[in-house]
C-alpha cells in the first residue's frame, strides 16, 4: 500500500453540500471524490504544461474561438422579460457611482483572515 498524506480542506457548506450530494449520486464515499476530482483537475494542468500551453495561453484560445460565435444583440429583439428596464449606464459613469470604501474591501477581508494566510 502506498503511504497516505492526510489534508485538512476548509470548504464553504454550499461547496461541502454538492461534494456530499455527488458522492451519493455516484455512490462514492466523499473522500474518493475529492482525489479523483482533484488527481483530474491536476492531470489537465499537467497535460497543458507538457503541450506548451500555459492556462492562460488555453483561454486565450478559447475566447479567440469564441469571439467568431459571438453577436451583438439589440435589446429590442430579446424577449421582453430580458429586456433591461431602463437605458444602462456606461462603465464610467457605473464606476463612478459605486461607494469608495475605506479601508478597501480587500483589505478589510485579508485583515479578517491573517490567521488563516
Amino acid at each position: 500500500m502506498l503511504p497516505v498524506a492526510r489534508v485538512t480542506l476548509r470548504l464553504s457548506e454550499d461547496l461541502h453540500r454538492r461534494l456530499r450530494s455527488a458522492s451519493e449520486r455516484v455512490g462514492a464515499p466523499l473522500n474518493q471524490l475529492i482525489i479523483a476530482a482533484v488527481s483530474e483537475a491536476l492531470t489537465r494542468t499537467e497535460g497543458a504544461e507538457e503541450s506548451g500551453n500555459s492556462l492562460r495561453e488555453q483561454l486565450q484560445q478559447v475566447r479567440l474561438a469564441l469571439s467568431d460565435v459571438t453577436v451583438e444583440l439589440d435589446p429590442r429583439q430579446a424577449p421582453p422579460h430580458l429586456r433591461p428596464s431602463e437605458d444602462l449606464p456606461d462603465t464610467d459613469t457605473l464606476t463612478q457611482s459605486m461607494p469608495e470604501l475605506i479601508p478597501p474591501l480587500s483589505a478589510t477581508v485579508s485583515a479578517g483572515r491573517k490567521d488563516r494566510l
